[in-house]
């Protein structure tokens, strides 16, 4: 029965520990997001690069050189350009 109690206070200790790291991280992205004005959009729109590899993967899909192209998107670089041009087309339409 002990063993029964401590099991449960240590899955309740661990869910609540995981559930606080959650909702810290969803506030991390919104002050984020809040961070990313038009000017700064901008600027990660025009890495030649990011459009370079972009462009490979939207026109090659799951070809060998889109998912190469997928591969190298999956950077911070990357995944703020993917970030901007959402907001970019969200701010458009």
């Amino acid at each position: 029965m002990k063993n029964l109690f401590v099991f449960a206070a240590a899955v309740t200790f661990s869910t609540s520990v995981l559930a606080g790291n959650m909702s810290d991280n969803k506030d991390m992205k919104a002050t984020h997001n809040q961070m990313m004005d038009t000017k700064s959009v901008e600027n990660i729109l025009q890495n030649e690069d990011m459009q370079r590899l972009h462009r490979d993967m939207t026109r090659h899909a799951m070809s060998e050189v889109g998912m190469e192209a997928r591969l190298k998107m999956m950077t911070k670089e990357g995944r703020a350009y993917h970030k901007a041009l959402e907001k970019k087309r969200n701010n458009a339409g």
